[in-house]
């Protein structure tokens, strides 16, 4: 009879679906058919699905949404709190957001009946997972352990090569996150992934025996001088920020005696890229590891 049964569903065009997933905060969710619309409610969420081509299925993302899109989608608002009355007006098979300070939206969602997924990498094992997640919640499991593979091999290809260069050849960096005066710095140590991005490139975080939420930390201007790091990285992010992010580094009395003063090696990043923990890791260690020791094909 159940066979009978599959064959006439077949017939009609209907597909049977179902699945359970875990997310990364270990809650098990209950999908029952393909999802078509999705509402992105986290940026970094957003390059999982231009990674794997899913794009298309993206209804609305934040206001903060940095990412192109293959077509124009609705805003949402803000990351917290979530604009319910919008999310439900999209109609959304499924919202993805990230853990942290978002996690309290989770059960205002499910309130409302609306599917909630919480992506949260911070290595790049949980990376290379959560491609494959993703990928297998919309049906696409072999594309989606291909490319989570062809991410952790290239990664690894960089970090076979800069694990055998000694400890002590290597640079010591500081990312320096400046908010307002430079007196006020925040950092990523342990349980960070730049921290694991900056060890793979062939750096040694002078943070890295320190950690707090999600590895950040504010620090000192005295800690930075103490550890004497030979490359500082500091974030900007709008067009041109990039001189100003630098100068505020240079131009800082106390840092001028820094070896990454004195030697030019301040260099900004892209705090767009360097924001979020998704495939874009890869570009973010392959950048890195350029900074750190060039890009000629001698470099290590």
């Amino acid at each position: 009879m159940k066979k009978l049964l599959s064959v006439i569903l077949l017939l009609m065009g209907i597909t049977l679906f179902s699945m359970s997933v875990i997310d990364d905060l270990g809650r098990l969710i209950e999908i029952d058919h393909l999802p078509e619309r999705v509402v992105i409610a986290a940026p970094a969420v957003t390059g999982f699905f231009t990674y794997l081509g899913l794009d298309d299925r993206i209804v609305g993302v934040t206001n903060w949404d940095s990412f192109s899109l293959s077509h124009e989608v609705e805003k949402i608002g803000n990351l917290i709190p979530l604009n319910i009355e919008k999310i439900l007006s999209l109609n959304p098979d499924l919202v993805f957001l990230t853990g942290g300070f978002q996690e309290p939206e989770v059960p205002k969602l499910e309130r409302f009946g609306i599917r909630a997924v919480v992506i949260n990498p911070n290595t790049v094992e949980e990376v290379f997972r959560d491609i494959a997640l993703i990928a297998t919640i919309f049906g696409e499991h072999e594309r989606g352990s291909k490319l989570a593979h062809e991410f952790r091999n290239k990664i690894l290809e960089i970090a076979k090569k800069t694990f055998m260069i000694p400890q002590e050849e290597k640079p010591k960096v500081f990312y320096a996150m400046v908010t307002g005066e430079v007196k006020e710095i925040w950092t990523c140590g342990t349980g960070s992934f730049l921290n694991q991005a900056i060890s793979y490139a062939g750096g040694v975080n002078v943070a890295a025996p320190y950690s707090g939420n999600n590895g950040w930390f504010p620090v000192s201007p005295e800690f930075v001088i103490k550890t004497q790091p030979d490359i500082i990285l500091v974030p900007y992010y709008y067009p041109g920020g990039d001189v100003e992010a630098v100068q505020k580094i240079t131009e800082y009395p106390p840092f001028k005696e820094l070896p990454a003063v004195r030697e030019g090696r301040i260099y900004a990043v892209d705090g767009n890229l360097f924001s979020y923990a998704n495939p874009d890791l890869l570009k973010i260690i392959e950048e890195l590891h350029t900074l750190f020791y060039g890009a000629s094909e001698n470099a290590r």
